[in-house]
């Protein structure tokens, strides 16, 4: 039987509450089985990466220690530099992190596009959330892995609602979307990118954030999760939400 159904019930009941404006902080824990999933997904990812990969990133030759290839937080600690990719830089995200800000903002039936999807992670975790869920990834190796990773989830997601493009997501039409991620630095066309958030997002839709340095123009902050930031279009509406799509 599928994890989704206790997952997206665990996830419902995170984000039940409003998402209130400023900083957010003592977020309740996921639920174990929400917590199961998403520790699942990130050993499946890690899993997927080629040992050269895992060898530029880390500094290290070898095997990984079976500690770090259970743990996604030892995971995120054992690389110790960003991949140099197609327009570039991949450095995975630990889900946990940003299930706040996701949890706050993902309703059944929400549209979400992750702008550079790398290993597929956070597309996984949104379609857990109730999200129909796409990502879009120019490098083609780390579409590769995301794709493995999708295959070897089967009993997690439904990989229908986990859909995964190898492009460039300045090809894309942004307007039929609820909800974006990006995590910044993540592309070398950063400025160009925000530029087409902004003319292009739907006055109801939000962009979660990670780690951004400074404000964004062009965006109003909503919500920060310990520096995964929640912004609205500063030309929607104050009290806009984001509207799943039917």
């Amino acid at each position: 039987m599928l994890l989704l159904a206790a997952c997206v019930a665990a996830a419902g009941a995170l984000s039940a509450a409003p998402v209130a404006a400023g900083d957010v902080t003592g977020a309740p824990p996921p639920a174990p089985s929400l917590a199961a999933a998403l520790t699942r997904i990130q050993n499946i990812c890690f899993a997927s990466y080629p040992p050269r990969l895992v060898e530029r990133m880390s500094g290290r030759k070898g095997p990984v220690p079976e500690e770090v290839r259970t743990n996604p937080a030892l995971q995120i600690r054992y690389f110790k530099t960003e991949e140099h990719v197609s327009k570039g830089l991949f450095y995975p995200s630990l889900l946990e992190d940003l299930l706040p800000a996701f949890a706050g903002t993902v309703a059944p039936g929400t549209r979400f596009l992750d702008l550079g999807s790398g290993d597929g992670r956070v597309v996984f975790m949104a379609s857990l959330l109730g999200a129909r869920a796409e990502g879009v990834e120019y490098d083609r190796s780390l579409h590769r892995i995301a794709l493995s990773a999708r295959d070897r989830l089967l009993g997690v997601i439904e990989p229908e609602r986990a859909l995964l493009r190898r492009g460039d997501f300045f090809d894309e039409d942004l307007g039929p979307y609820d909800l974006f991620f990006y995590f910044e630095a993540g592309s070398s066309l950063e400025d160009r990118l925000l530029d087409k958030l902004r003319k292009e997002m739907k006055p109801t839709a939000l962009l979660i954030l990670a780690y951004p340095r400074g404000p964004v123009p062009g965006f109003v902050r909503i919500a920060n999760h310990a520096g995964v930031e929640v912004l609205r279009p500063a030309h929607s509406s104050p009290a806009a939400e984001p509207v799943p799509s039917r």
